[in-house]
């Protein structure tokens, strides 16, 4: 008797798991159902995304992200998180899409739903203005470098350690952390994109020098679950869409100084070497 209760209620428990599953399954089909484009990001990522002395989340991704939102006819929702973990965040349905400087790379193209690339971006050297200026990687040898965890640029100096680069490598959270200790002595060189760079180095140029070409080719995408390409079409429809009515030009012209619509994009990446 015990075998059959069991077996009746073990058999209500699938079927309720299974309308769970249908339930959720309906409701990831069209991630903008409820109106809102949920976006994670990593707020510690000057200029493209950070927190004013408000304590508000701004910068060009925040902008775009509700450019691409008031397109798609939905509101832009952000939730603020490591950059380590922000992948994870995505697969567990924390939000919807990636806007957080994230490098279009070939590896994440297969994990993930990748936008059209709508920056140009490679990791440059920031030297501090009172040591020797690094111009290319074997300069970092036996020297305190930065960089934020979880990056590109951490990845790249962590391989060019297994490739003999004797630098002592220093893992920030921040890219903010990272420029501080750049500052205060703690560290002589930072390994970052080339945005970022040109923002330090234009508030403290006795400070802070970009001291290197671009070390690699990372161009900057939007980053979809593997599940959600039809999220990712409507994306790059936006992204087209802000790019033809002017909207992409005045967003990059205020963050970054100039219009970059037209700017050439080369989705070839290239890692550092």
């Amino acid at each position: 008797m015990k075998k059959k209760i069991i077996a009746f209620v073990l058999a209500l428990t699938l079927v309720s798991v299974a309308g769970l599953a249908a339930g959720c399954g309906s409701k990831n089909s069209d991630p903008l159902s409820d109106g809102v484009l949920k976006i994670g990001t990593s707020a510690d990522y000057t200029p493209m995304e950070y927190k004013n002395k408000d304590n508000k989340i701004v910068g060009f991704d925040i902008d775009l992200g509700k450019a691409i939102a008031k397109k798609l006819k939905v509101k832009a929702s952000y939730k603020d998180t490591d950059f380590d973990g922000i992948f994870n965040g995505l697969n567990s349905g924390q939000y919807d899409c990636i806007i957080s400087g994230v490098s279009n790379t070939t590896a994440r193209q297969k994990s993930f739903a990748m936008s059209d690339s709508y920056l140009g971006n490679g990791i440059v050297i920031v030297s501090r203005a009172s040591v020797t200026p690094a111009t290319k990687t074997e300069d970092l040898n036996g020297q305190k470098v930065g960089v934020q965890l979880g990056t590109t640029a951490d990845d790249s100096a962590k391989n060019l350690r297994k490739d003999g680069n004797t630098m002592n490598l220093k893992e920030f959270d921040s890219m903010v952390d990272a420029f501080t200790a750049l500052q205060g002595g703690q560290i002589s060189y930072i390994m970052t994109d080339k945005p970022v760079a040109d923002f330090y180095t234009a508030q403290k140029p006795d400070v802070y020098k970009t001291t290197s070409d671009e070390l690699s080719n990372e161009p900057i995408a939007i980053v979809c679950r593997k599940s959600d390409k039809k999220l990712r079409d409507k994306i790059n429809k936006a992204l087209d869409e802000i790019k033809k009515d002017g909207t992409f030009g005045k967003l990059t012209k205020k963050w970054f100084g100039e219009d970059l619509t037209n700017a050439k994009i080369d989705d070839v990446t290239k890692t550092v070497n």
